[in-house]
């Protein structure tokens, strides 16, 4: 059988177990296509995540159904099966064809995309030789090399470099990490310094030299010898870190892994809890432990044994404070803002009980809630911080803000996350409804089904006030956790245009003819209310130079404001 043919074979088995009419025999065959070239398994969760983003965007149906499949990265407690008792690891744990026929069409390609199983997956990521994973044996990487071999440039965003110590790479040259560089699928190869990642799912990732890893995906890891320490937020949980002979599975935590020369691994967990996991030959596990907070645990394959082990932190990589930049202003930044005419300028360089003074003669001034700070930098710039752990945290003003429609209406900040994460900026939302926005200002994270750019800006615009009518724009550089970014996000009658550092990224047209409406204002969060705070896509970072406008600014006027700010690394 030919590859076109099996493709074309895997498509109808995919539409058959879609329409809930695939039988017994079918799902063997699936099973035995997807286990028989990790393309075909690529194929499929592709064509699959297709299905979901479709649904999910025009037809505004639940994504999953909590409770028909395992959490995505955790080994299953009890195997999921099919109606003859009979695993399914290759079609998703928990995702068999009784469940589809039991659950809607919608949810059921977002649970089997989802779904694949973990452990099964582990077959893959292990090295046919102990050098390198089939995934890259397969795929050979094109472009430059980075810190030792295989990165592809052109490659979809894995993660950021976001802080480097002392670091030095295998491979030098143009194209070895440095501070703010993207990072696809590849080999990186630390022999001395640490190394911190930004992954674009929000997992932090610590390499501290000599390390040899390669990035397989946004959570998925393989090491081949070192230290790595990883700290796992909320919705992220899953990340997976495996060795020629190990695996550890996040549960949700902060934890460490030391792979050793002579085979062995050990595991440390700081918050939370992981899944340790001996593995075959075949990369399936032969014993598995529970490592909760504060414990540690030796892998060793050649006694297949796992045992508890002292917890001494020094034995594993350290956690490091990230330094982040700096946002250093021309001493004019001030003068060429006013000089656009802004209505509300605000620069946050004081808040006297519990208010930030507006630039703009007569302005309201914004009004702060919740743990909110100042600080400056080394030129004496101040901005805003915006901390974890206090959803709280917005500022808004006391009065309606009126949007002209024509000729149109602008706002300007410049902003910097801790991680990527999902954080509403500036909104400006319907009196009587804090969630009906006009517009609004979002940095998104890394989403599974998205059908966005991961990781990047995004513009909303809605008129009229529902949440059937909407139209936005996404940008199409990535923001870089740690860094200041400029952005600018304009309505200019009927085209909605936004603007990343400076440049004119993505524009628009909208349905002309919008009025001029007045909304309430909040910076920090999607909604000033804090009785649903799981809803309140907090930001933590820092804002500064809040402007709005009440018409459009000129592309001049905006490369303008992006030159006069300059970003320098914050000392340690």
């Amino acid at each position: 059988m030919t590859i076109g043919d099996e493709f074309s074979e895997l498509r109808e088995l995919i539409e058959a177990l879609l329409e809930t009419r695939i039988t017994d025999a079918e799902i063997e065959r699936l099973e035995e296509i997807l286990r028989s070239a990790p393309r075909f398994e690529r194929f499929y969760l592709t064509y699959m995540t297709m299905q979901a983003d479709l649904v999910r965007e025009f037809s505004g149906r639940a994504s999953s159904f909590p409770g028909l499949f395992a959490t995505v990265g955790q080994a299953p407690r009890r195997p999921a099966r099919s109606r003859r008792g009979r695993w399914l690891p290759w079609v998703g744990v928990g995702m068999t064809a009784a469940c589809v026929a039991a659950a809607c069409v919608a949810a059921a390609c977002v649970a089997t995309a989802l779904s694949i199983g973990t452990w099964g997956r582990a077959r893959r990521d292990r090295p046919q030789s102990p050098e390198r994973p089939p995934m890259l044996v397969e795929a050979p990487r094109a472009g430059g090399e980075v810190g030792g071999e295989g990165i592809d440039e052109g490659g979809a965003p894995v993660a950021v470099v976001v802080d480097l110590i002392d670091a030095a790479w295998a491979g030098t040259g143009a194209a070895a990490p440095i501070e703010g560089r993207v990072l696809p699928a590849g080999r990186l190869q630390l022999l001395s310094g640490t190394a911190t990642l930004a992954f674009v799912n929000g997992v932090m990732l610590t390499l501290e030299g000599p390390t040899d890893i390669d990035l397989i995906s946004v959570d998925r890891v393989f090491s081949r010898r070192g230290r790595l320490r990883a700290r796992v937020p909320k919705g992220a949980e899953g990340f997976v870190i495996t060795s020629p002979t190990s695996a550890v599975v996040d549960l949700g935590t902060e934890f460490a892994m030391n792979v050793e020369t002579d085979g062995r691994s050990r595991v440390m967990v700081f918050e939370g809890a992981a899944e340790a996991a001996l593995l075959t030959d075949s990369g399936a596990p032969k014993r598995l432990q529970l490592v909760e907070k504060d414990k540690a645990f030796v892998l060793d394959p050649e006694t297949g044994r796992i045992n508890e082990s002292p917890a001494r932190a020094d034995g594993f990589a350290s956690a490091h404070a990230l330094a982040g930049t700096d946002l250093d202003l021309a001493s004019e930044y001030p003068s060429e803002v006013l000089r656009s005419a802004p209505v509300g300028y605000w620069r946050f360089e004081s808040l006297v009980d519990g208010q930030v003074p507006n630039e703009v003669e007569g302005g309201e001034p914004l009004r702060a809630h919740g743990p909110i700070t100042l600080s400056k930098g080394r030129s004496g710039n101040g901005w805003a911080v915006f901390g974890a752990g206090a959803p709280g945290q917005c500022f808004d003003t006391e009065e309606l803000w009126e949007l002209p429609g024509d000729p149109g209406h602008a706002v300007e900040f410049w902003a910097q996350l801790d991680s990527f994460s999902l954080a509403s900026l500036v909104g400006f939302y319907a009196p009587g409804s804090s969630y009906m926005h006009s517009f609004l200002v979002e940095f998104r994270p890394w989403e599974r089904t998205a059908m966005h750019k991961s990781a990047s800006v995004k513009f909303l615009h809605r008129w009229p006030f529902d949440m059937k009518s909407t139209d936005a724009v996404f940008s199409e550089s990535l923001y870089i956790p740690r860094r200041w970014h400029h952005v600018v996000v304009q309505k200019a009658r009927d085209r909605l245009d936004l603007f990343f550092d400076g440049v004119r990224e993505r524009a628009i047209r909208i349905e002309p003819g919008h009025p001029t409406v007045a909304c309430h204002m909040v910076v920090g969060r999607r909604t000033p209310e804090v009785e649903n705070p799981k809803d309140s896509r907090s930001l933590v970072g820092r804002i500064d130079e809040l402007a709005v406008y009440d018409h459009p600014l000129t592309d001049e006027e905006v490369r303008r404001h992006f030159r006069l700010g300059r970003v320098v690394p914050r000392p340690d």
